[in-house]
């Protein structure tokens, strides 16, 4: 069958995705920005957006093994396209030695009274605890999905290219709540202007994303050699018609 909608990318190509991701054996739903999925089945996540994700290719928005097969085998628009990721290309293979008996009293140390099936963090590392008994806990350093082979789902919304747009869906990824509406992307030359409306000022992490942001600007456009932003307040109608009257 004839793939219309396939396109071909590279990496720092920048791509707006819907998505799911899963445990292939089980089905269970470990991440998706798709509301009527994390409604149908309970989904929570802190900070979750229902929208199309801004991924760039090659930047480790997914996992490099999904990238990479994105890069090398296209993808099409529009249409559920499906990559599975092998156990050693997601959290590495189970590892049997990393099953360790461990004394309670350790656990004691860091205030943690152990129960089997509990995750927990034990000095600088997570473990799951798998038994308890006595003044011995059996503890598993694997990584809660090490031997799981994961899916991922992938609605390919569109491919951004024009400047402007790529620095739009910067703004919009790094300062949350922002509305399209409310931004205004210029580019001349070699000089880029962000002029926000007045309510920007209300995001109480804007100094920190106006930094991150400018970091991006200098990697992804490193041809832009000035960057301003501009913060735009409008008085009411009413107020303007009275002031000049």
């Amino acid at each position: 069958m004839e793939e219309k909608n396939k396109i071909t990318l590279n990496e720092g190509d920048f791509l707006l995705v819907d998505y799911e991701v899963r445990i292939k054996d089980t089905n269970e739903l470990l991440d998706t920005n798709i509301e009527e999925v994390a409604k149908k089945e309970k989904f929570v996540k802190e900070e979750i957006r229902f929208e199309p994700l801004l991924i760039i290719l090659g930047k480790g928005y997914f996992q490099k093994y999904v990238e990479d097969e994105i890069i090398k085998n296209g993808i099409e628009l529009g249409i559920k396209n499906t990559i599975e990721v092998p156990p050693q290309f997601a959290f590495g293979i189970r590892d049997p030695q990393k099953i360790k008996v461990i004394n309670a009293k350790e656990f004691s140390k860091e205030g943690i009274i152990p129960r089997a099936g509990q995750r927990v963090k034990l000095g600088e590392q997570e473990v799951t605890i798998i038994t308890v008994s006595g003044g011995r806990v059996v503890v598993d350093f694997n990584h809660p999905l090490a031997g799981k082979t994961i899916v991922y789902h992938i609605i390919a919304r569109k491919k951004i290219e024009k400047p402007e747009e790529k620095v739009l869906y910067l703004v919009l990824r790094r300062i949350k709540g922002t509305k399209k509406e409310k931004i205004n992307v210029k580019i001349e030359e070699n000089s880029l202007t962000i002029i926000f409306k007045e309510d920007v000022l209300d995001y109480s992490e804007l100094a920190p994303a106006l930094k991150i942001l400018l970091r991006e600007i200098d990697e992804f456009m490193p041809y832009i050699i000035n960057t301003k932003f501009i913060i735009e307040k409008e008085k009411p109608k009413e107020i303007q018609e009275r002031n000049l009257g």
